[in-house]
Protein backbone atom coordinates (compact mmCIF):
# COMPACT_ATOMS: atom_id res chain seq x y z
CA UNK A 1 0.00 0.00 0.00
CA UNK A 2 1.46 3.58 -1.11
CA UNK A 3 1.11 6.25 1.59
CA UNK A 4 0.63 9.99 0.69
CA UNK A 5 3.28 12.13 1.40
CA UNK A 6 1.83 13.66 4.40
CA UNK A 7 0.32 10.12 5.61
CA UNK A 8 4.29 8.64 5.24
CA UNK A 9 6.04 10.71 7.64
CA UNK A 10 2.99 10.46 10.00
CA UNK A 11 2.80 6.34 10.32
CA UNK A 12 6.55 6.28 10.29
CA UNK A 13 6.33 8.15 13.61
CA UNK A 14 3.48 6.15 15.03
CA UNK A 15 5.49 3.40 14.75
CA UNK A 16 8.59 4.44 16.39
CA UNK A 17 6.45 5.61 19.25
CA UNK A 18 4.69 2.91 19.51
CA UNK A 19 7.06 0.23 19.61
CA UNK A 20 9.02 2.36 22.64
CA UNK A 21 6.69 0.58 24.99
CA UNK A 22 3.85 -2.12 25.42
CA UNK A 23 0.72 -0.66 24.85
CA UNK A 24 -2.45 -1.17 27.99
CA UNK A 25 -3.95 -3.73 24.51
CA UNK A 26 -0.56 -5.21 23.21
CA UNK A 27 -0.60 -8.38 21.07
CA UNK A 28 0.14 -10.49 24.07
CA UNK A 29 0.07 -13.82 21.85
CA UNK A 30 3.15 -13.68 20.58
CA UNK A 31 5.29 -14.25 24.45
CA UNK A 32 5.83 -17.28 25.64
CA UNK A 33 8.16 -18.81 28.76
CA UNK A 34 11.27 -17.65 27.12
CA UNK A 35 10.18 -14.26 27.60
CA UNK A 36 8.47 -14.63 30.94
CA UNK A 37 11.55 -16.24 32.07
CA UNK A 38 13.76 -13.45 30.85
CA UNK A 39 11.46 -11.22 32.89
CA UNK A 40 11.12 -12.87 36.09
CA UNK A 41 15.09 -13.01 36.15
CA UNK A 42 15.43 -9.43 35.36
CA UNK A 43 13.32 -8.14 38.01
CA UNK A 44 15.19 -10.19 40.33
CA UNK A 45 18.32 -9.36 39.17
CA UNK A 46 17.57 -5.83 40.00
CA UNK A 47 16.19 -6.76 43.21
CA UNK A 48 19.48 -9.04 43.98
CA UNK A 49 21.60 -5.71 43.39
CA UNK A 50 20.09 -3.58 45.90
CA UNK A 51 20.59 -6.18 48.44
CA UNK A 52 17.58 -8.50 48.53
CA UNK A 53 17.96 -11.82 50.51
CA UNK A 54 15.84 -14.57 48.09
CA UNK A 55 13.73 -16.92 50.17
CA UNK A 56 12.95 -19.14 47.30
CA UNK A 57 14.94 -21.84 45.88
CA UNK A 58 14.97 -20.53 42.83
CA UNK A 59 16.19 -17.18 43.76
CA UNK A 60 18.57 -18.34 46.16
CA UNK A 61 20.24 -20.77 42.86
CA UNK A 62 20.41 -17.53 40.36
CA UNK A 63 21.53 -15.14 43.18
CA UNK A 64 24.16 -14.83 45.48
CA UNK A 65 22.52 -14.51 48.93
CA UNK A 66 25.71 -13.68 50.77
CA UNK A 67 25.43 -9.87 50.17
CA UNK A 68 22.09 -9.58 51.31
CA UNK A 69 20.79 -7.00 53.47
CA UNK A 70 16.95 -8.02 54.05
CA UNK A 71 13.43 -8.39 52.64
CA UNK A 72 13.30 -5.13 52.43
CA UNK A 73 15.19 -3.15 50.07
CA UNK A 74 15.36 0.30 48.37
CA UNK A 75 15.30 0.75 44.83
CA UNK A 76 16.84 3.99 43.31
CA UNK A 77 13.95 5.71 40.84
CA UNK A 78 15.54 4.40 37.86
CA UNK A 79 15.53 0.62 39.25
CA UNK A 80 12.01 0.64 40.52
CA UNK A 81 10.78 2.53 37.09
CA UNK A 82 12.29 -0.62 35.52
CA UNK A 83 10.94 -3.04 37.65
CA UNK A 84 7.60 -1.85 37.56
CA UNK A 85 7.71 -1.87 33.81
CA UNK A 86 8.86 -5.20 33.97
CA UNK A 87 6.31 -6.22 36.56
CA UNK A 88 3.48 -4.57 34.65
CA UNK A 89 4.15 -6.76 31.07
CA UNK A 90 4.60 -9.53 33.41
CA UNK A 91 0.85 -9.40 34.65
CA UNK A 92 -0.69 -8.22 31.07
CA UNK A 93 1.11 -11.29 29.69
CA UNK A 94 0.14 -13.77 32.73
CA UNK A 95 3.62 -15.10 33.32
CA UNK A 96 3.77 -17.63 35.77
CA UNK A 97 7.59 -18.84 36.86
CA UNK A 98 7.99 -21.80 39.24
CA UNK A 99 10.12 -20.38 42.36
CA UNK A 100 10.48 -23.46 43.56
CA UNK A 101 12.64 -24.86 40.59
CA UNK A 102 16.28 -25.10 41.25
CA UNK A 103 16.86 -23.57 37.58
CA UNK A 104 15.70 -21.45 35.04
CA UNK A 105 16.38 -21.44 31.34
CA UNK A 106 16.82 -18.03 30.44
CA UNK A 107 17.72 -17.11 27.28
CA UNK A 108 21.63 -15.01 27.16
CA UNK A 109 21.25 -14.81 31.04
CA UNK A 110 25.17 -14.04 31.11
CA UNK A 111 25.00 -11.26 28.69
CA UNK A 112 21.78 -9.58 31.10
CA UNK A 113 24.00 -10.11 34.23
CA UNK A 114 25.94 -7.27 32.41
CA UNK A 115 23.63 -4.99 31.97
CA UNK A 116 23.10 -2.04 34.69
CA UNK A 117 19.69 -0.85 32.86
CA UNK A 118 17.62 -4.08 32.33
CA UNK A 119 15.42 -3.82 29.04
CA UNK A 120 11.94 -4.89 28.24
CA UNK A 121 11.77 -8.04 25.52
CA UNK A 122 10.03 -7.48 22.21
CA UNK A 123 7.35 -9.68 21.45
CA UNK A 124 9.42 -10.00 17.82
CA UNK A 125 12.53 -9.92 16.91
CA UNK A 126 14.63 -8.76 13.18
CA UNK A 127 17.99 -8.53 12.39
CA UNK A 128 20.81 -6.96 9.72
CA UNK A 129 24.57 -6.12 8.74
CA UNK A 130 25.73 -3.45 10.04
CA UNK A 131 27.41 -1.49 7.32
CA UNK A 132 27.88 2.05 9.52
CA UNK A 133 30.85 3.30 11.63
CA UNK A 134 32.04 1.68 14.90
CA UNK A 135 29.80 2.27 17.72
CA UNK A 136 30.56 1.34 21.52
CA UNK A 137 27.60 -1.13 23.20
CA UNK A 138 27.11 0.17 26.70
CA UNK A 139 25.89 -0.94 30.00
CA UNK A 140 23.18 1.15 30.49
CA UNK A 141 21.40 3.92 29.03
CA UNK A 142 24.27 6.64 28.83
CA UNK A 143 27.87 6.96 27.35
CA UNK A 144 28.63 7.01 30.73
CA UNK A 145 27.89 3.56 31.39
CA UNK A 146 31.00 0.77 31.05
CA UNK A 147 31.64 -0.10 27.55
CA UNK A 148 30.69 -3.83 26.84
CA UNK A 149 31.80 -4.40 23.15
CA UNK A 150 31.75 -2.42 20.11
CA UNK A 151 30.01 -2.45 16.59
CA UNK A 152 32.05 -2.73 13.99
CA UNK A 153 30.68 -2.97 9.87
CA UNK A 154 29.95 -6.34 9.00
CA UNK A 155 28.56 -7.11 12.58
CA UNK A 156 25.44 -9.02 12.20
CA UNK A 157 22.93 -6.71 14.58
CA UNK A 158 20.00 -8.28 16.54
CA UNK A 159 16.94 -6.69 17.60
CA UNK A 160 14.17 -8.32 19.82
CA UNK A 161 14.12 -5.39 22.83
CA UNK A 162 11.53 -2.15 23.31
CA UNK A 163 14.25 0.78 23.71
CA UNK A 164 13.60 3.45 26.18
CA UNK A 165 13.92 6.72 24.50
CA UNK A 166 16.46 7.19 22.54
CA UNK A 167 18.39 4.15 24.17
CA UNK A 168 17.58 0.79 22.33
CA UNK A 169 19.68 -2.49 23.24
CA UNK A 170 20.92 -4.47 20.45
CA UNK A 171 22.90 -7.97 19.96
CA UNK A 172 26.38 -7.61 17.87
CA UNK A 173 27.83 -10.71 16.55
CA UNK A 174 30.63 -11.34 13.79
CA UNK A 175 30.37 -14.80 13.75
CA UNK A 176 31.30 -15.94 16.95
CA UNK A 177 29.23 -15.12 20.12
CA UNK A 178 27.30 -12.17 20.66
CA UNK A 179 27.30 -9.28 22.35
CA UNK A 180 24.45 -7.55 24.17
CA UNK A 181 24.01 -3.89 25.08
CA UNK A 182 23.08 -0.82 24.78
CA UNK A 183 22.89 2.24 21.65
CA UNK A 184 22.12 5.46 21.52
CA UNK A 185 19.76 5.29 18.66
CA UNK A 186 20.14 8.87 17.06
CA UNK A 187 23.84 8.54 16.74
CA UNK A 188 23.72 4.75 14.62
CA UNK A 189 20.69 5.54 12.10
CA UNK A 190 19.81 1.75 11.45
CA UNK A 191 17.61 2.48 8.17
CA UNK A 192 20.55 4.16 6.53
CA UNK A 193 22.95 2.15 7.56
CA UNK A 194 22.20 -1.80 8.21
CA UNK A 195 21.66 -4.05 4.92
CA UNK A 196 20.28 -7.63 4.51
CA UNK A 197 17.27 -7.08 6.81
CA UNK A 198 15.57 -9.83 8.17
CA UNK A 199 12.30 -10.57 10.04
Amino acid sequence: MRLAPIAAPMAAALALCCAAAPSAHAEVWEYGAAECNQLWFMRNLIMDRSGYCFGSALGQALYDNGDCTGKTVTLSPAQKAQADRIRALEQEIGCRVDTGAPTLDVNGMAQLRRLVDMPLPDNGGSACTWAGAEAVLHAGMGAGTAALGRLTAGDRVGFGWIGEGDWTVISASSGGASILGWVDRRALDFERNCTDWAG
